[in-house]
């Protein structure tokens, strides 16, 4: 984390957190705008105009963005004074999200993606905030080595992974969401409390969801003028980045060489053996 983190810590970890609080964790680049629209539509009862006439970035604040970064806005307050229930985002591990979050045992959904397409996905979102400037070898380096924000990678995910069947975590990944959208979609309306809507609701959900849409959305607009205020706050005009990439499952496969690939596999390994679990499980491949 930046050193600008430091003076909101102790903000992040005694921040109220209420019963009926709603979280999305992810590690960054794994779905987490995705997962935001998705579950604000269902706690929301489907208000699709809702959605589209006010930013993502209002409807669920990113708890956590004003510590990352210095002149940001004031997101702890935002995510304080938002209407019950709330719906709030973060990137924060486990170990420092807010104390009273687990006391309350406030509802959490977990996002995880293949870390070789969160890694392709990671490195131009991370030099358009001019946290890292290198090549891609030594940006796989530097992940493999939690030198990055938010990293390490596979304990932040397997910590909740071990938490999948308690009533208060939905675990779920991004490759899932891309196979199966409408069957997360029927899950998290069981996991909030919500009734499963119709078909044609649902249907109405999956397009409003889709890539194209997301990317031309109040969602996608709000999390692009986000990062390029950052860029201008860092008087970063060597980027072109667009938050909304690609959108796609296997992105890495011709954005990393054979021996990158094979590195990060190897990497990972080590990590799913210890914890008895293989990638396809995790993932859901």
């Amino acid at each position: 984390m930046s050193s600008c983190y430091n003076k909101y810590f102790d903000r992040m970890i005694n921040f109220k957190s209420k019963e009926d609080d709603l979280w999305i964790v992810t590690m960054p680049k794994c779905g987490t705008t995705w997962m935001q629209e998705t579950a604000w539509l269902v706690q929301s009862d489907f208000d699709f105009d809702k959605a589209k006439s006010i930013p993502l970035t209002e409807r669920s604040p990113f708890v956590e963005l004003e510590g990352l970064y210095e002149g940001m806005p004031p997101t702890f307050d935002a995510a304080e004074n938002l209407q019950s229930p709330r719906l709030l985002k973060s990137h924060l591990p486990a170990s420092l999200l807010p104390k009273e979050l687990w006391q309350n045992r406030s509802k959490i959904i977990y996002v995880a993606r293949n870390v070789k397409d969160a890694v392709v996905s990671f490195q131009p979102f991370l030099e358009a905030l001019a946290t890292f400037k290198g090549t891609k070898e030594q940006f796989i380096q530097a992940f493999m080595n939690d030198d990055l924000y938010y990293c390490p990678f596979w304990p932040h995910i397997l910590e909740f992974w071990e938490m999948r069947h308690e009533k208060n975590v939905y675990f779920t990944s991004y490759e899932r969401m891309k196979k199966d959208l409408k069957g997360v979609l029927k899950d998290l309306c069981e996991f909030v409390g919500k009734p499963i809507p119709s078909e044609e609701i649902l249907n109405q959900a999956v397009d409003h969801l889709s890539f194209d849409s997301m990317k031309k959305s109040s969602a996608g607009k709000a999390m692009q003028a986000v990062i390029d205020g950052i860029k201008d706050l860092n008087n970063n005009n060597d980027s072109n980045f667009q938050f909304m990439r690609r959108g796609i499952v296997g992105s890495h496969k011709d954005e990393l060489t054979a021996d990158q690939i094979k590195s990060l596999d190897s990497w990972s390994e080590k990590f799913l053996n210890e914890a008895g679990v293989t990638s396809e499980e995790v993932f859901g491949l």
